[in-house]
């Protein structure tokens, strides 16, 4: 049976869940095998990503990537990640050519809330 990266990074989530010291050891040397044996000894950074994606997941850890024209000061970060929840981690971008507005993406929803979105729709309600 072919088995994916992220299948392979829940497995080892759910092996190390509850496990420490030389037990966390035996688990995680048995898992290398275990991918030397399938041959996915290269995805192993894949696996990594997959598996850190997928811990924070469970954890209730929700990364979010705010993108706007300068550095946002901290009381509107916080109020930001504070929508988001109190496990939220955020990477900002800047981006000088916005004209304005705020742009955050999560692991799958994008919300656009800049200037240039908001004139296409004002333009799309206006044309209609």
């Amino acid at each position: 049976m072919k088995r994916s990266n992220k299948q392979y990074a829940q497995a080892l989530y759910t092996a190390t869940g509850d496990t420490s010291g030389k037990d966390l050891e035996r688990v995680i040397k048995n898992f290398v095998l275990l991918l030397h044996k399938n041959r996915k000894i290269k995805q192993v950074e894949n696996i990594i990503t997959e598996f850190i994606k997928y811990a924070k997941k469970q954890e209730g850890i929700i990364d979010i990537e705010i993108t706007s024209t300068r550095k946002l000061d901290k009381t509107t970060l916080e109020k930001v990640k504070e929508i988001f929840g109190k496990k939220t981690i955020s990477t900002e971008k800047e981006n000088k050519g916005m004209l304005g507005g705020i742009i955050i993406k999560t692991e799958d929803v994008i919300f656009d809330g800049s200037v240039k979105t908001q004139l296409t729709k004002l333009k799309q309600k206006i044309s209609n």
